[in-house]
């Protein structure tokens, strides 16, 4: 099949990138991004799970699937009564318990999120670009799950993306890229459906680093060297001109028609049918 994933080299590429976990959650590990950039992005998502979570209450129980080292856990933590938070690498989740200590109400599970005794339903759930290292078949079946888990709450999905087809890689890096329209499907298959569809602009904000870091390295003198060397000066003079090298020049991008950067990432909100 042309969608289909080795899950053996996932876990050991999230097992190899949990040396730097927080940054290798979000994908800012390999071209130098600083903390910095991570907590920029986070700051942009979160305004977006936190409107669309905005009915729950301090009692309700947040299921994270695709946990990595505990941001989102933490963050929910310090709102809800009961969080459980799932991976599939044990080195992630080691990095997750050490982040959490003994915040209450957090139960970290390591294993196959379509497998592992959950007890319990929940009021919502965060799947955090997690079916996007799933073959078609498995991420449709953890939805299905996910409908009987959390009967009447949000399910927030935040995956990277692309804008036509199906992308697959399978070389060293395991992973599948789908458009916002088969994420849709996929939903319907499972008995879901997508209520909100927004695109990530702290991931946008983000790309834009990684390409231009990405372009300077081809210059051998910098190729050869820690990427930090590019990746940390170049975020911080993103940021002090971001209103444009994060605002109009993308917009502006966008607006003409180019599909640049190749990649995006878009939160979804589903609900049961």
């Amino acid at each position: 099949m042309a969608d289909q994933l080795d899950y053996s080299a996932v876990r050991r590429f999230w097992d190899e990138a949990a040396t730097n976990a927080v940054a290798a959650s979000y994908m800012a590990h390999e071209q130098g991004l600083p903390q910095s950039c991570v907590e920029h992005r986070f700051d942009r998502e979160r305004t977006v799970v936190e409107s669309w979570f905005d009915g729950l209450t301090s009692g309700s129980s947040i299921l994270d699937i695709g946990c990595g080292a505990g941001a989102w856990t933490m963050l929910f933590a310090q709102k809800y009564r009961r969080v459980v938070g799932i991976d599939m690498s044990p080195n992630m989740l080691a990095v997750a318990r050490t982040q959490l200590g003994d915040t209450r109400g957090v139960e970290l599970i390591e294993g196959n999120a379509l497998l592992v005794p959950i007890e319990g339903t929940f009021d919502g759930a965060f799947v955090g670009g997690m079916l996007m290292y799933l073959n078609r078949g498995d991420a449709v079946r953890l939805l299905r799950r996910l409908r009987l888990l959390v009967p009447t709450g949000p399910i927030v999905l935040r995956e990277t993306t692309v804008r036509r087809y199906v992308e697959v890689r399978n070389a060293d890096y395991h992973v599948v890229y789908r458009t916002p329209t088969e994420y849709e499907k996929m939903a319907a298959e499972a008995g879901l459906r997508v209520q909100a569809v927004e695109r990530n602009r702290g991931y946008a904000d983000m790309e834009v680093a990684v390409e231009l870091v990405n372009i300077a390295r081809r210059i051998p003198v910098l190729g050869r060297h820690d990427p930090g060397i590019v990746g940390r000066p170049l975020w911080r003079a993103l940021a002090m001109t971001k209103p444009i090298t994060l605002g109009l020049l993308p917009h502006a991008i966008e607006a003409v028609g180019i599909a640049r950067p190749h990649l995006t990432n878009h939160f979804m909100l589903l609900e049961n049918e």
